[in-house]
């Protein structure tokens, strides 16, 4: 059970240290306590409130059945498949401290919903709560059971082919953009959920009160920046899989502004997003795209210099979105940022690009 949890849970947490270091900075850091009471409170007074934290907590679940299912297909990880040979009855239990384990989050969650619920006399809008929480940890529990039962060691299950009922259109950005998609449509489909729901989040928060520009710009920010997986994963694309590409007669120009174009399409969606909402001007969108743009491709351009694993970027990022914070509560132009990151960026990339990379 110990080699369970240590190396299941235990990675989760470790790989997703920056992501979690994130939502503490922002949920403990720019939310004050009346912030999270109206939360709880909107949870447990909408008619709908139950079903919204009921959808964030499947999010979240179906992360961890992700990762679980994807990390025991790992060749370190054939020594999972041992654990059919426990009882059903054994399984299932430890499969169940596992599950608490991954679902920690939501369990300290749902103890705040209730002390607010108490608090507040509320205690019979709370039940939900309790269903919810056991469905999540029985899907868990499914994922492992299913994944042990259905191994797929060492990655070695051919994948279909696929063909476009189209021909191909010879475009560097079209490439980079169909292995995206088709081959890590999971991550894409996450990041773009986070992404959205965060500038979705902040144009709601922006209209409770009177503010400027800073608040979005911070939001849009780290939205912008949950794309990072996604821009790892092109850089992966060009220097792991595409490896010809770099005999292509293009200038460093050139490959510079294609990366910026494929950086552009993929910060569009959230960016639409932002501009149906109509609650802040289509000039202050251009800006705050703009510096989302320039901090991602920094990141981008940052891995040509050091690549590795993306969990061993995450300190730069954080350290990074850190100094962007408190260059835009100085009131520094969001305008100015944009375009001196966009500077840098180009930059950096004619020092950077075409020095040897280390195999990821």
């Amino acid at each position: 059970m110990k080699i369970l949890m240590l190396s299941t849970v235990q990675a989760f947490f470790r790989q997703r240290a920056g992501m979690f270091f994130v939502l503490l900075a922002i949920l403990f850091g720019f939310m004050g306590g009346s912030e999270h009471y109206g939360f709880a409170l909107f949870f447990l007074t909408d008619p709908f409130g139950m079903f919204y934290l009921a959808g964030i907590w499947i999010l979240y679940t179906f992360l961890c059945g992700h990762f679980i299912s994807n990390l025991w297909t790992r060749p370190d990880y054939s020594f999972i498949y041992q654990t059919r040979l426990w009882p059903n009855s054994k399984r299932v239990s430890r499969y169940f401290l596992m599950a608490l384990g991954f679902l920690q989050p939501i369990l300290y969650y749902g103890i705040y919903i209730l002390a607010i619920a108490r608090q507040d006399k509320l205690l019979h809008r709370v039940w939900p709560v309790f269903i919810i929480y056991m469905l999540l940890i029985a899907a868990v529990i499914l994922v492992a059971e299913w994944r042990i039962r259905n191994p797929q060691l060492f990655n070695s299950k051919a994948k279909s082919s696929f063909a476009w009922p189209f021909p191909r259109p010879v475009s560097w950005i079209y490439w980079s953009a169909e292995w995206l998609i088709r081959e890590k449509g999971l991550t894409f489909l996450f990041c773009k959920i986070g992404a959205v729901g965060i500038i979705i989040c902040t144009l709601i928060y922006y209209q409770t009160d009177v503010y400027d520009i800073r608040l979005p710009a911070i939001g849009f920010s780290l939205g912008y920046l949950l794309n990072i997986g996604l821009s790892f994963e092109l850089f992966f694309w060009e220097n792991e899989i595409w490896l010809w590409n770099r005999s292509l007669p293009i200038s460093k120009q050139k490959r510079f502004l294609k990366t910026v174009i494929i950086h552009a399409i993929l910060l569009a969606p959230e960016t639409f997003a932002a501009l149906r909402y109509h609650v802040i001007s289509f000039l202050e969108v251009i800006q705050l795209y703009g510096l989302g743009l320039a901090s991602i491709l920094l990141f981008h351009i940052y891995l040509y210099k050091k690549s590795g694993l993306l969990e061993d970027m995450m300190k730069p990022v954080l350290s990074g979105f850190v100094i962007l914070t408190f260059m835009i509560l100085y009131k520094i132009p969001v305008w100015g940022m944009a375009v001196a990151g966009l500077v840098l960026s180009y930059y950096l990339y004619l020092k950077w690009y075409g020095k040897e990379v280390i195999k990821l």
